[in-house]
């Protein structure tokens, strides 16, 4: 039998302790006990296990630490479930544990994050639903934001919540964010707003856009001029994580991933992805447009050449 507060040992595969050990750091949360109080909490979302079928033995997975923790208060009814399956069918605590821990990590890693911060999900989604703004904390930041859609990374391994900021002074594409799931605290809807996005025909078509050709950066439809260096075209080729994609060069459009030679490339490209991309070229990437940008990249140079004149 098994109650709330009482200690479990879940005896595990290499592949599942990683999997979660990966999301406990990924997610921020408390540590493994979190974790799994969290899924034991919530496992009636998951399909009623075929008790007959159950991994029963333990032996497969002694050279790997068990899982350890201390059931919740949030996990009463699953110790309910757990030790009415023990008393008629002679079913393992442990083993149903591993059950719905497997369970959790064959999901793709954006479906765990949304699985995991469902609270506020929730929220935001209800806020997008009926066209309202909400305030929100995001990494130790007080915003107030519209939430637009939930979108994941190409290969699902996030989720992010595509927003509209109120700041009416910025153009349209700028307004606009990417917030990864798991940062989010916080969430309370004003009801009596009405949502940035919807105060016009430009910000909607903005949205609309960006649910279409979504990246994390929302590159789409904004432009960076770059001169590249030799080298410069030698390290866009090489460096492939968060790459914009090159558009032109010169005046003529590419159509392959990569580039040839120095020159002024157009790439497809926000300036959030700039501001994280290019640096790494020093000297071999002069940002040339838009001007803002440019003037940024110049003071941050200074500002380091600074620290070396010494």
């Amino acid at each position: 039998m098994i109650s709330v507060s009482q200690k479990i040992k879940v005896a595990s595969s290499h592949l599942l302790r990683t999997q979660m050990e990966l999301d406990v750091e990924d997610y921020g949360l408390k540590g493994i006990g979190d974790l799994c109080n969290r899924i034991l909490s919530r496992y009636t979302e998951f399909p009623v296990p075929d008790v007959g079928k159950l991994a029963i033995d333990d032996t497969l997975y002694k050279t790997i630490a068990p899982l350890q923790f201390s059931l919740s208060k949030n996990g009463e009814s699953f110790a309910n479930y757990a030790n009415n399956l023990a008393k008629t069918r002679n079913v393992k605590i442990a083993t149903l544990c591993r059950y719905y821990f497997e369970n959790y990590i064959n999901l793709p890693r954006g479906k765990r994050e949304c699985f995991i911060f469902s609270e506020s999900l929730d929220k935001l989604m209800d806020a997008a639903d009926k066209r309202v703004n909400v305030t929100l904390t995001y990494r130790d930041e007080l915003k107030s934001i519209s939430p637009c859609f939930l979108v994941y990374s190409p290969s699902q391994v996030r989720a992010y919540v595509v927003v509209c900021d109120g700041n009416s002074e910025s153009p349209a594409p700028q307004r606009f964010h990417s917030l990864r799931l798991c940062h989010i605290k916080g969430v309370a809807a004003d009801l009596e707003s009405k949502a940035y996005h919807c105060e016009n025909f430009e910000l909607s078509h903005q949205a609309a856009l960006y649910r279409e050709h979504f990246d994390p950066f929302l590159c789409y439809g904004q432009n960076v001029v770059v001169r590249l260096t030799e080298k410069g075209a030698e390290r866009y080729n090489r460096l492939t994580t968060n790459r914009p994609k090159a558009i032109t060069k010169g005046e003529a459009k590419l159509d392959s991933v990569k580039v040839e030679g120095a020159g002024d490339y157009t790439f497809e490209c926000s300036e959030k992805l700039a501001k994280i991309y290019f640096p790494q070229f020093l000297a071999d990437a002069e940002i040339l447009e838009p001007r803002e940008l440019r003037l940024w990249f110049k003071e941050e140079f200074e500002r380091a050449a600074k620290v070396y004149g010494g």
